[in-house]
């Protein structure tokens, strides 16, 4: 029996915007190997000689060893993680050409309108290679579903493209980790001011990580709460399942994801697993975390699906989209972390104000203010409502 909640789905795919990068099986960062930079050496006087030019550098990627410029200066981006991660290190007035579902993010481009001016040159997993060789970019932060024949004329044409940083971790290494780790290593990639930012973020990324843990690690099974996190791929319903980024969200939240196991067809990034509404009934999980408020509206809106004690306790909750979705593989996962610890533990976190530390985190990464309409953006807000009031529900 399917019920109206995929009726309701129908038409998300467009909104679906905060698509995850690769997972950390597949893309975990180490260590690069730059490369030493050649330093000017100056005399006095007349005597003076040039700069010699500044020397590439090597980057042991994913895909191989990898020759970057000393500083790039143009880089063109094909997902929106990688967009976000050169936005959060300062470097929007690097970028020269972006992926679609960036294009089509009106709020990020409203605090960066040059985005709106960038050609769109990757898109559907298909590249426009004319417009791109056209931008001249000396750096591609390249995404694998573009396939081989992309990478290879990249290659042929001798741009630097780079995906992830060789993987050298143990067993066990996490998205959360990869995220963290991969924007220092984009940062090395594009080099200059763009390293010390994505030095600073790492380390605020493992303090923010470290804090939740300390509350949650030591709860009862019998003190977790049982939690479903939903996303949508046209008219299907799906749950992160565990292998995907939600479940350690939800675990670092201190609560139990009820799809742990869910083993369906995956419709989107690693570990979106396609399930029926029927399936999410008979989980019947205490709290709702949904990738958009079309999904929260379609399954309130439905008449047994609205039965859920999630919805009945009013504890469903929107995660925020902002440059991208923040509960996917981009850098502003750094605020999913207070905001699954708000939503699935709200005593234990009751001294977290989201609402100031979000604005703070725009401010200090992005470079731009909050004002109450980007919060109700970002919040899903209606009129009259604080981040508080949907949030403080314990």
């Amino acid at each position: 029996m399917k019920r109206s909640i995929v009726t309701g789905l129908a038409g998300l795919a467009a909104l679906a915007l905060a698509v995850g990068c690769s997972s950390p099986a597949a893309e975990s960062p180490g260590s690069s190997s730059p490369t030493p930079s050649a330093s000017a050496e100056v005399t006095d006087g007349s005597d003076s000689t040039p700069a010699p030019e500044a020397a590439p550098r090597v980057m042991q990627d994913m895909i191989g060893e990898v020759t970057v410029p000393e500083e790039a200066a143009r880089i063109a981006t094909t997902a929106p993680a990688f967009t976000t991660a050169v936005l959060l290190l300062g470097g929007a007035d690097k970028l020269v050409a972006l992926e679609e579902n960036y294009g089509k993010n009106e709020w990020i481009k409203g605090k960066y309108p040059e985005l709106a001016d960038l050609p769109v040159v990757f898109a559907s997993n298909e590249t426009n290679m004319e417009e791109l060789l056209a931008q001249e970019p000396d750096l591609v932060l390249y995404a694998a579903r573009y396939g081989e024949d992309t990478l290879k004329q990249l290659q042929d044409l001798g741009i630097a493209a780079i995906s992830g940083a060789k993987d050298s971790q143990p067993e066990g290494y996490d998205h959360l980790s990869w995220v963290r780790d991969n924007q220092v290593y984009f940062g090395e990639a594009i080099g200059g001011a763009q390293l010390d930012n994505a030095e600073s973020y790492a380390e605020e990324f493992t303090a923010m990580r470290e804090q939740i843990a300390a509350q949650t690690d030591g709860l009862a099974e019998s003190d977790r709460p049982t939690v479903a996190q939903l996303s949508s791929a046209g008219e299907v319903l799906q749950a992160n399942n565990g292998s995907a980024i939600g479940q350690e969200l939800i675990t670092l939240a201190g609560g139990v994801n009820v799809a742990a196991d869910a083993d369906g067809e995956s419709m989107g990034p690693s570990g979106q697993t396609r399930i029926e509404p029927e399936q999410l009934l008979a989980w019947n999980p205490e709290i709702l975390l949904v990738d958009s408020q079309q999904i929260a509206d379609a399954i309130t809106g439905d008449s047994v699906l609205s039965s859920l004690d999630a919805v009945a306790n009013d504890q469903a909750y929107v995660i925020p989209n902002g440059a991208m979705s923040w509960a996917h593989n981009g850098p502003e996962v750094y605020l999913a972390m207070p905001f699954f610890a708000k939503a699935v533990q709200p005593e234990l976190f009751s001294d977290i104000d989201l609402a100031t530390d979000t604005s703070a985190f725009y401010a200090e990464r992005f470079g731009f203010e909050l004002d109450d309409a980007d919060l109700a953006h970002l919040f899903n807000l209606a009129e009259g409502e604080s981040v508080a009031d949907v949030l403080d529900r314990g």
